[in-house]
């Protein structure tokens, strides 16, 4: 499968070198390259701003559904870490699934260096974020269990960048291990994964359908990927909390809890009663330490199930972290059972406490 990536947010910084061709359509200019694995377009635009679109060959390669164990690091952070393989000599890495990374695949200074892997191109395509750098890197195979990546589309971060783009809303501090990050749109290409957070595991399926079994023992919740004009995903699932229908995307890459708007918060807060929140901030890395009102609810309804001890960060509504959603919903609230998201229905299934 052929994926594109269109990214506005780059347009300020890539350059291009001498040497690609340019031609005029429906008055903008066309810039391509293709060298490498990657086809890039760059279109200019009359008012001085650019576009870009740039494509490679893309898939997932799995025989058979498998069941890999949590890497250690989920023990200390609660987001959704496996571990993987890149290259022939079968190097590993934690790999964090997360829902609340926007693009397909992000890689770091480390595993660029011990794999070998191509930046493309190195000096023709570089993003400049206050100092550092982003770039494309071709990411040949990235094993998981019995399932393979193969070619999908991967930024490389170089060391210390601070990125505050692409929905990487998740905790992700500069870990000794430096995780692999698979985002939304590489995730979604299988029918259905499990984060089985009872025996610490998680279950893919590039080919079968999610198998219900016994469907008293769970509740569904309806969710929707949305895909704005650059490419970029982002999972909203329809969730009450504390009897209140609310829309939050989902971010398995957070150990975190609730985080919302002040918004959300005035809607649901006599819902709430008695919580005392105290000023803090919250440090998200690839956006920064945000200002917030943190609290932990003693006893909080999520969807049909009860939350012991849920924390909850409240935000300004002009906060980065919520300017494109009122909330984002981690994996706090489900660290005692199991979710399915089911891509195929378009369901989270979560296990109730009677299949605990």
């Amino acid at each position: 499968m052929r994926r594109v990536i269109y990214s506005s947010i780059l347009r300020l910084f890539l350059c291009f070198q001498a040497g690609c061709s340019m031609v005029a359509v429906n008055n903008q200019s066309l810039e391509y390259t293709t060298d490498g694995p990657y086809s890039i377009q760059v279109i200019q635009r009359r008012d001085g701003s650019s576009d870009y679109r740039w494509e490679i060959d893309s898939r997932i390669e799995q025989v058979e559904t498998c069941r890999v164990k949590y890497h250690r690091l989920y023990s200390t952070n609660r987001f959704m870490v496996v571990e993987g393989t890149i290259g022939n000599a079968g190097n590993r890495y934690p790999v964090v699934l997360d829902t609340g990374a926007s693009q397909a695949v992000f890689v770091k200074e480390n595993h660029v260096l011990e794999n070998n892997l191509q930046i493309y191109p190195m000096e023709s395509v570089k993003l400049d974020l206050n100092g550092h750098h982003l770039m494309l890197c071709h990411l040949p195979k990235l094993k998981i269990g019995s399932a393979a990546l193969v070619n999908q589309p991967c930024f490389y971060l170089e060391r210390n960048v601070k990125l505050k783009f692409f929905g990487l809303s998740i905790a992700k501090d500069d870990f000794k291990d430096n995780p692999v990050i698979v985002g939304l749109p590489a995730l979604r290409q299988f029918k259905y994964i499990v984060f089985d957070s009872v025996r610490n595991e998680v279950e893919f399926s590039r080919n079968e359908l999610f198998e219900i079994g016994q469907p008293q023992l769970w509740e569904k919740y309806y969710f929707v990927i949305e895909e704005d004009f650059h490419g970029n995903t982002f999972l909203f699932v329809r969730i009450p909390i504390a009897g209140k229908a609310t829309v939050l995307q989902l971010d398995t890459g957070s150990g975190r809890g609730l985080a919302i708007s002040e918004y959300l918060w005035e809607e649901i807060r006599e819902r709430i009663p008695d919580l005392k929140l105290r000023k803090d901030r919250d440090l998200y890395p690839y956006i920064g330490s945000l200002v917030c009102k943190r609290g932990v609810i003693p006893k909080l309804k999520v969807g049909d199930r009860t939350v012991k001890n849920a924390k909850i960060s409240i935000f300004p509504n002009d906060s980065p972290l919520v300017q494109d959603c009122d909330g984002l919903l981690g994996m706090q609230y489900f660290q005692d059972t199991v979710i399915v998201l089911d891509f195929q229905r378009n369901l989270m299934w979560v296990k109730n406490h009677k299949g605990r």
